[in-house]
């Protein structure tokens, strides 16, 4: 019994051309269609990557970056004032002023124990906040004003920690002797803020009204 699959078609028939020149002209004439056909299906699939890009959304790159910085915000930033003024509420932080007697309220009554408070439980929020800014790749109009927001971070945390080694050695809390160091605390929390405004108010003109 044959071991042949398909003992009925005999032999494979092998089609040579009348001569071996014409045997090459047939090899070369069939390697040119294959590299025809392989550059058009590499050039279907360009233009497909074209179409992509034309198609993608351009202003995906700032949307992203107001949700990133937004979410942040909310995650350190405010999460760092609502745990170093705990039962305040922060919308009622309109002014420096506000801010300053929030401050002082707490501070005033066991000054060591309230920077230690604010050391252990809340600076980790400032501190895990700003590398994650600094990671942030934007585009050209947001370079400044992030950069300003990553300046402010850095400010405030800056000060928080020069108040907080001014209330280690304060039995009697003296507004009049923090007032200076407040003044930083105060300012890094208003640039911190500017800035955010700045980077939602560009990132709202290339958007428009979705």
């Amino acid at each position: 019994m044959s071991d042949d699959p398909n003992p009925n078609l005999g032999p494979p028939q092998i089609v040579r051309g009348a001569t071996l020149e014409e045997d090459e002209k047939a090899l070369k004439k069939g390697n040119t269609w294959v590299l025809v056909a392989a550059s058009l299906a590499a050039l279907a699939v360009g233009a497909g990557i074209i179409v992509l890009l034309a198609q993608e959304d351009p202003n995906e790159q700032y949307r992203t970056i107001g949700q990133r910085v937004n979410g942040m915000k909310a995650q350190y930033f405010d999460g760092f004032w609502a745990c170093a003024l705990p039962n305040e509420r922060l919308d009622n932080l309109g002014s420096d002023q506000d801010l300053r007697r929030a401050i002082n309220q707490r501070a005033s009554a066991r000054p060591a124990a309230y920077a230690q408070h604010v050391r252990q439980q809340c600076m980790v929020k400032l501190t895990e906040h700003q590398p994650q800014l600094i990671e942030l790749i934007p585009p050209a109009d947001l370079i400044e004003p992030l950069a300003a927001l990553t300046a402010a971070l850095s400010g405030l945390k800056a000060a928080w920690e020069a108040y907080g080694e001014h209330l280690d050695h304060v039995e009697t809390y003296d507004e009049a002797a923090a007032a200076s160091l407040l003044t930083a605390i105060a300012r890094g929390w208003y640039d911190y803020k500017r800035a955010h405004g700045d980077i939602n108010n560009t990132i709202r003109e290339h958007l428009g009204s979705e």
